[in-house]
């Protein structure tokens, strides 16, 4: 039977008293509206990992199809789970900021998986001078990956998969929740302003974190607010060398697009002009 989430819903370990006194090392935030068709793949990536100093977080917008059927059948080893109306992705992680207990937080989506049931012990298996630690992804499930190691030159074109991605609790505490300015790439925006804090130092390890879905909301849509702001943001936040280096690359992009259209067009079809009405 599909539940309706038409009210607020709330479950997991936290409600029956079963959370560890001691704070956990990692805690896995999920935003979700309806994504029961991955959900499942989802949350066993997660509870499967073999560290246990872990808490796991889910906050769902409201769904209306099998998503909180699953929560309830995995809530024993769900430390809380929420299911209100929110104004987005983002407004859900922040919510999930506010709940966590963690000494680092992670986020990944309802359709994505953890690469391997050890990602976390492998990574922690270190200590780090570090308030932002990445590494890669998968792009999808193909053999291709994304990541690599960021410049504040780099983020300034593309941004670092947030499913690769360890944040220490206290930046947030700095620099402030996610911006829900931006509905698509608030975590961006978060990341420009990391690159420019001095004591968030961040590190790149070669690892292979997560597998990405390429069927996200970033990945299909325009962030209009962030496209908007992209080079103002850029400038406050990565510093003006960065922003003159991002405007030259913006006009290098026009210049490339404008001769593959009018001049290459013209000569692969040079009767292009006489047959326009």
């Amino acid at each position: 039977m599909v539940s309706q989430a038409l009210q607020r819903m709330e479950g997991g370990r936290r409600l029956k008293g079963l959370s560890p006194e001691q704070p956990p090392l990692v805690s896995v935030v999920m935003a979700i509206y309806n994504g029961g068709a991955t959900l499942e793949r989802a949350i066993k990536s997660v509870i499967n990992q073999t560290c246990p100093h872990y808490e796991f977080i889910l906050v769902d917008g409201g769904s209306t199809d099998c998503t909180i059927d699953l929560l309830r059948k995995y809530e024993n080893s769900i430390e809380y789970w929420i299911s209100e109306p929110d104004k987005g992705i983002y407004d859900a992680l922040n919510k999930g900021i506010t709940l966590a207990r963690g000494e680092w937080l992670y986020f990944i989506g309802s359709d994505d998986m953890l690469a391997n049931d050890n990602v976390f012990d492998t990574v922690f298996s270190q200590p780090y001078d570090s308030k932002f630690v990445y590494g890669d992804v998968f792009y999808g499930d193909t053999s291709r990956i994304y990541g690599g190691e960021f410049t504040n030159i780099r983020l300034t074109k593309e941004n670092i998969c947030q499913q690769g991605i360890f944040y220490r609790a206290s930046l947030f505490r700095i620099i402030g929740k996610f911006n829900v300015k931006y509905p698509l790439v608030a975590d961006w925006v978060f990341n420009m302003q990391a690159f420019c804090l001095r004591d968030a130092k961040p590190i790149y390890i070669n690892l292979i974190i997560a597998e990405y879905c390429l069927a996200g909301a970033s990945n299909q849509n325009l962030d209009y607010a962030f496209d908007k702001d992209r080079f103002a943001l850029i400038k406050k936040h990565l510093g003006f060398s960065c922003y003159i280096v991002a405007k030259f690359a913006r006009l290098k992009d026009k210049i490339v697009a404008n001769y593959k259209k009018y001049i290459v067009g013209t000569l692969l079809n040079p009767y292009s002009r006489r047959q326009r009405p």
